[in-house]
């Protein structure tokens, strides 16, 4: 083999020489959208010179769109639609901003456009889906007099289980009656509101929250902000909160109807962090306006707290999410009664969302311990794979081409609320990397082991005080550790269920505690 010398070798790229699309794409990954905006603006000025490369237009679309500057990013996308190359994903890209602008006539044109061109475009077939729905939900909701809005991270089909079991428990939680105990005055068992009960209406939190939403709001009974990781610079970026809800400071201050926050997480990776100053004053103006602020775990508490002035810190309360509870709000899934999963599978799920934070450069390493702990674990009972995103998948595809290991696959993702539960309901055991396969499971008083690769998880397992059913993925003896961990709790399955009982009780008395204090009509108090 010949060798070059030094000499020949080529300088490496200066920051001056690197492509501005590749310096724009890399702000962008780090979460630095503002000064990511700023360079697509110095470097392309509104009427950029001729010959500007297509990809350059489109990395200055998607920085602008991430500070909420929708013309001048729409400007930059139509001219990367102009290539062939480019297009699809530039009109996938103008398709979400109609839709963040609630223009769902031009979202459809532009998502069918881009499916002309490349049928298997991924983001035009979710935005084209987006944009008809909003377009019927929006025109149903009518008049919003006696009705309460729930602003949240609102599923697509097919999208993330978690999010939708999230949805239906933050609901059921308010529209439920609770008949006290004797002495301590808390719920004995959920019955059914009457029919009257105020109806809820979707605000999606990605969407821009403009004249119209405020209106239909005020015109309402209440707004319930949550729950889910909303507090997260990089989901869906945008330059008018610095977090997932699309509002700005005026408009949060023009609500008038009670606003609560409810089970909110402060959702960053380890190391992640806001750029900038937006995300601080948007919390401060939230905290301010909120009738109650509840977050959904005590890391989250402590990282929202540190942030805000001592009299608006002490506002911040703990409200666990509502999905640890789900046992105790009733639904079809408990038509059911007692425990199913004594001889039902071990479940498994993975999260590949934001793979190199959650693997680093460890990933091959956490497939091998993963393929040891299936293969041990097989000895004593069937192993399925609980994908609650199309992604989560990922897993069973690397492990059947790394390591001839096949998994069968449970597509969460295409399941109703009620047979997510009872799936969950009829597990002997889950093993989850996602937030909501550990929470959700627990909520249906199934023994769960969370492997960890994002803080919250750990922050819900220090809350119920069971450190020890967390496992880190970066664990060098994974297979043995998890296989310690899981063999315990199937050995002593029975006890660990009645422990968790007693655990969501607990969780139980907070949120009733914390329904109470809400105002009206929002307040749920126990009955009798």
């Amino acid at each position: 083999m010949t060798t070059r010398s030094t000499d020949e070798l080529p300088a490496p790229l200066t920051v001056a020489e690197t492509p501005l699309n590749v310096r724009l794409a890399r702000l962008r990954k780090e979460g630095r959208f503002g000064e990511a905006a700023e360079l697509a603006r110095t470097g392309l000025p509104d009427s950029p010179p001729a010959g500007v490369p297509a990809a350059v237009h489109l990395e200055a679309g998607l920085s602008l769109a991430a500070v909420s500057d929708y013309p001048a990013a729409c400007a930059h996308l139509h001219l990367a639609a102009a290539d062939p190359v480019q297009a699809p994903g530039a009109l996938a890209k103008l398709s979400e901003i109609a839709w963040v602008r609630h223009d769902h006539v031009r979202g459809r044109e532009y998502a069918l456009e881009g499916l002309g061109l490349d049928p298997s475009n991924r983001g035009c077939r979710i935005q084209l889906r987006r944009n008809e729905r909003a377009e019927t939900t929006a025109n149903a909701v009518g008049d919003t007099s006696g009705m309460l809005a729930h602003a949240a991270f609102h599923a697509d089909p097919h999208g993330n289980a978690g999010d939708l079991g999230l949805v239906d428990s933050v609901r059921r939680g308010f529209d439920l009656e609770y008949e006290p105990q004797p002495r301590a005055g808390l719920a004995k068992r959920a019955l059914k509101k009457p029919q009257s009960f105020p109806r809820w209406w979707d605000v999606h939190v990605h969407q821009l929250f403009d004249e119209q939403r405020l209106a239909q709001v005020n015109a309402g009974d209440g707004l319930v902000l949550g729950g889910g990781g909303l507090f997260l610079p990089d989901t869906a970026p945008n330059g008018n909160s610095g977090w997932q809800w699309n509002v700005t400071d005026e408009m949060l201050r023009r609500i008038r109807v009670p606003l609560v926050v409810w089970a909110v997480g402060y959702n960053t990776f380890q190391g992640q962090g806001f750029h900038g100053d937006r995300f601080a004053g948007s919390l401060r103006t939230l905290v301010e306006k909120a009738s109650f602020v509840g977050l959904r775990n005590s890391g989250s508490i402590e990282r929202v707290r540190e942030m805000l002035p001592a009299e608006l810190a002490a506002k911040v309360r703990w409200q666990p999410c509502p999905t640890t509870v789900t046992a105790h709000l009733g639904g079809p899934a408990w038509e059911t009664p007692g425990d199913l999963g004594e001889s039902g599978p071990v479940l498994l799920n993975c999260a590949y969302d934001r793979s190199e934070r959650r693997f680093g450069e460890g990933y091959a390493r956490f497939l091998e311990g993963i393929r040891d702990w299936v293969l041990a674990t097989r000895h004593r009972a069937e192993v399925h794979y609980a994908a609650h995103c199309v992604d989560d998948e990922n897993l069973v595809v690397d492990l059947r081409r790394e390591h001839g290991l096949t998994l069968p696959v449970i597509p969460m993702y295409d399941m109703t609320v009620a047979q997510i539960h009872t799936t969950y309901r009829r597990a002997a055991l889950v093993v989850g990397m996602r937030g909501h396969a550990g929470m959700i499971p627990f909520g249906c008083g199934t023994p769960i082991v969370s492997l960890v690769s994002h803080p919250k998880l750990t922050y819900f397992l220090a809350d119920i005080e069971r450190p020890q059913w967390g496992v880190a993925v970066d664990e060098p003896a994974l297979a043995e550790r998890l296989g310690e961990v899981t063999g315990q709790i199937l050995d002593d399955r029975a006890a660990v269920v009645a422990d968790i009982r007693q655990l969501q009780q607990r969780l139980f008395d907070v949120t009733l505690e914390n329904l109470a204090a809400l105002p009206e009509p929002l307040r749920v108090v126990p009955r009798g």
